[in-house]
């Protein structure tokens, strides 16, 4: 083994662990006031631990490497480009050394820079590649000539599964250049692992009817974005929901069949009426079509695994399977059709995920499940019992995670402290209970209005929590969204969207998996609102939300459009715009008047303009129309 073992510096250290984020430079050093002209970011995830050695590092013109070992030079091809790495014509030439350590765990490393030259260590190529991001974050911002302090940095993740799951079925399907760009910053701030979730946006040959207006991904292009993963060492894990949430098939007549109720269902708690089913009926029937659409779908990953969903079969019970449901019980019937659909995936060669909503309806289910099957327990709030659900899932003995969620859907602006509380909620218990991990997840409930750049908060709190074990001051996040989704530190643009996602709390505002602002624009309309109104709303309500606004407007409006912020803030400024219509809209009916949008046109055209800036078109006529409607 060349360059020894994770031993630290020898001099002049100054040891950082977490306390080191509280210190501007890189986590621990603030150079002197003449050199300070822009504040530099710190390393983001935080490392395990940092030491500061005796001297400083120069920044070279080009990376000149020197890696003798097949296995972890993989680690090496994306970054070859950005870090400008160059072979060189001799070993002495070299000033970017990698070797190869055992002891060292997966996506684990160890960086020593001093004499002018960097020694990466690790034990597999995805600890290359960790390491190697942590090298472009400490040099991005720095032109050849200038000098850092010498450092020596170990570091590993907490969790070995760091996942985020993107909704792609509820109308936005994102352009591939955006997809890109999504799994560039994932790879970034440590993930490894993602999932699109679909119900039909999935271009299968005989099912046009369900797809057409959707602007699917085909099979050409799931392949290129397994390979765009795989070499970022992310993971792309199909996911494909395949019980409840069929209601994108089941509305058409040639599928109306399959449902189990097909003319449609009403449900009280959660309240959903719909003319169509949304749940397939648990039968043979299903599972024979069921494997017909992963025969087709799941040959496109090179994932060994597979999320089926079977979340939310809302209807179960109530039509074609009532009887059984009476006789057996509504558990025994789900877990029987479970059973059959993890049969279908281990024989397409897959290890089988699913939502365990159902299951742990009652917590002693979790004793029946086949060990082959891996729960994902997901729960969008501060008060969900992870706790208890990871401890009985933990004690069965089954691979599971914990999937939290960004709290952007159903809302314009975030619900950003209610995502906090619930990252961390999840990250803590998935470390206690032995979980492989979690899987944040970014839903587009009701249409997908939310502007892109709410998730980003959600995304990196999550990435700081699943690799350091702990979270970062709020601050610190701000300054870290600036400059790792935007590259460009000091925009403030980070700070302002963390305030705007606090406007529920301004409000002193709560409605779980919602906002009021979103009810307001979209529900207003149903006869029940009048009561929900009154129980959320209240005209002193809406004044201190407005003036909310009225702040976050005027701060994002002063952040430069540079670099990739100008399609943000476009998008944020338009979020508010309709937060505002929202809450002056519930001003008025509180006050027993009329008030409408004084151009609606307007603001569904810069909808319609700002969605195809990132996403395909497929989708967008059905968002825009929930939103033409609402505006009336």
């Amino acid at each position: 083994m060349k360059g020894g073992g994770r031993k630290a510096g020898n001099s002049n250290q100054y040891r950082m662990g977490m306390a080191g984020y509280g210190i501007s430079y890189l986590g621990l050093w603030s150079p002197p006031a003449e050199e300070n002209k822009m504040m530099k970011p710190a390393l983001f995830p935080t490392p395990r631990e940092i030491i500061k050695l005796e001297g400083v590092f120069p920044v070279p013109h080009t990376w000149w490497i020197d890696c003798d070992d097949k296995e972890l030079g993989e680690g090496i091809r994306v970054w070859k480009e950005d870090l400008a790495i160059k072979i060189p014509e001799s070993t002495s030439q070299a000033n970017l050394l990698i070797y190869k350590d055992a002891n060292i765990p997966a996506d684990g490393y160890d960086i020593e820079m001093r004499g002018g030259k960097i020694s990466l260590l690790a034990g597999r190529a995805d600890g290359v590649f960790r390491a190697l991001s942590k090298i472009w974050q400490l040099f991005r911002f720095e032109e050849p000539g200038n000098t850092l302090p010498c450092l020596k940095i170990t570091d590993q993740a907490v969790l070995r599964r760091r996942g985020f799951m993107l909704d792609i079925s509820r109308c936005k399907v994102p352009t591939m250049q955006e997809l890109f760009r999504l799994v560039d910053l994932l790879a970034l701030l440590g993930y490894n692992e993602l999932q699109l979730y679909i119900e039909h946006t999935f271009k299968f040959k005989d099912h046009n009817t369900v797809w057409r207006n959707a602007t699917p991904l085909s099979p050409a292009e799931i392949q290129e974005i397994d390979r765009y993963c795989k070499d970022r060492f992310i993971e792309l894990v199909p996911n494909l929901n395949s019980f409840g949430h069929f209601e994108r098939w089941l509305r058409h007549p040639a599928y109306k069949h399959m449902a189990e109720c097909p003319d449609g269902f009403v449900r009280e708690d959660p309240y959903i009426k719909r003319d169509h089913g949304t749940t397939l009926k648990p039968n043979q029937k299903s599972l024979d079509f069921i494997d017909s659409l992963y025969a087709e779908y799941l040959p496109n990953f090179s994932s060994k695994s597979f999320n089926v969903g079977l979340d939310e079969p809302w209807e179960l019970g109530q039509g074609w399977s009532r009887k059984r449901v009476e006789e057996m019980g509504k558990g025994s019937v789900y877990l029987e059709h479970l059973e059959g659909i993890r049969k279908l995936v281990e024989k397409h060669g897959k290890h089988m995920q699913f939502w365990s909503d159902v299951l742990l309806e009652d917590t002693a289910n979790a004793r029946l499940l086949d060990k082959h099957a891996s729960p994902i327990i997901w729960g969008y709030e501060p008060s969900h019992p992870y706790e208890e659900q990871a401890r009985a899932v933990a004690a069965c003995g089954l691979k599971f995670c914990l999937a939290p969620g960004t709290a952007t859907w159903k809302s314009f602006t975030g619900r950003w402290p209610i995502a906090e509380k619930n990252i961390e909620l999840a990250c803590v218990q998935a470390k206690k209970h032995g979980a492989e991990g979690i899987l944040l997840t970014s839903w587009g409930d009701g249409g997908n209005h939310q502007p892109w750049p709410t998730m980003y908060p959600g995304i990196l709190q999550a990435a700081q929590w699943s690799w350091s074990g702990q979270s970062l001051p709020e601050e610190k996040l701000a300054e870290a969204i600036d400059a790792w989704a935007y590259e460009c530190p000091g925009a403030r643009l980070g700070h302002s969207i963390l305030k705007l996602g606090k406007l529920d709390n301004a409000m002193d505002s709560y409605v779980a998996n919602s906002s009021l602002h979103w009810t307001l624009l979209f529900g207003s309309k149903e006869e029940r609102f009048r009561e929900f109104l009154k129980k959320h709303g209240s005209i002193e309500k809406m004044g201190a939300g407005l003036a909310h606004l009225n702040e976050c407007e005027r701060e994002i409006d002063a952040v430069d459009t540079h670099g990739k912020i100008s399609s943000s803030r476009k998008e944020l400024q338009l979020g508010m715009e309709m937060t505002r219509f929202s809450l002056e809209r519930g001003k008025a009916m509180l006050e027993g008047r009329e008030y409408y949008h004084p151009d609606k046109n307007a603001m569904v055209s810069e909808f319609e303009q700002l969605w195809l800036t990132r996403a395909r078109p497929g989708g967008l006529d059905e968002a825009s129309g929930h939103l033409d409607k609402a505006l009336d």
